[in-house]
């Protein structure tokens, strides 16, 4: 039976909601869906060009085609996470997701809002994502980041071993075989 295929009890048990502390705020990390397209674009408005450009490698907001294209990984395709701060007027302030390239590897992308980077949240969703992953039988995460983005390649590097870097006009093209 496919991961995906599981009881959902299980799957949660697996990627479990997980809460996180800012203040007065709890952000919880959950799977995202399709109904995630507008916080996820809201979220997008609120970017800088800096973080947009980190991301996307040049300040582009994705359409919402793009996120609703996104939003619909959670399969043997991908998975998407979101961290939503809950309340009245929910907002997601940050995504990781991955795209399954093979059986064995996947394409990852991460995305935090400029108001909560630095303070673990990155972290958090890599994390939860590579439990995801690898619980799908993903082995491999291949990324493309800029080298300006150190964050980033620290993050990855912690993620597992580095097994393929490449520069190439200012972005790393890295492999990175994840940790069980």
């Amino acid at each position: 039976m496919t991961f995906f295929g599981m009881n959902p009890t299980v799957v949660r048990s697996l990627v479990p909601e997980t809460s996180l502390a800012y203040g007065l705020r709890d952000i919880v990390i959950r799977p995202g869906t399709i109904e995630d397209v507008d916080l996820i674009m809201a979220m997008h408005e609120r970017l800088s060009d800096a973080s947009l450009h980190k991301r996307y490698h040049r300040p582009w907001r994705p359409s919402r085609d793009n996120m609703a294209w996104v939003c619909k990984l959670h399969g043997e395709n991908g998975r998407l996470l979101v961290a939503e701060l809950p309340g009245s007027n929910p907002q997601i302030v940050g995504m990781a997701y991955y795209v399954a390239a093979d059986a064995q590897t996947a394409e990852a992308a991460f995305l935090v809002e400029d108001r909560f980077q630095g303070q673990g949240l990155g972290k958090q969703l890599v994390q939860a994502l590579v439990r995801q992953a690898v619980a799908q039988g993903i082995c491999f995460f291949d990324a493309y980041v800029l080298t300006s983005n150190r964050s980033m390649l620290h993050l990855l590097q912690r993620t597992g071993k580095l097994v393929y870097q490449k520069l190439d006009m200012g972005t790393y093209e890295m492999r990175v075989r994840l940790a069980a």
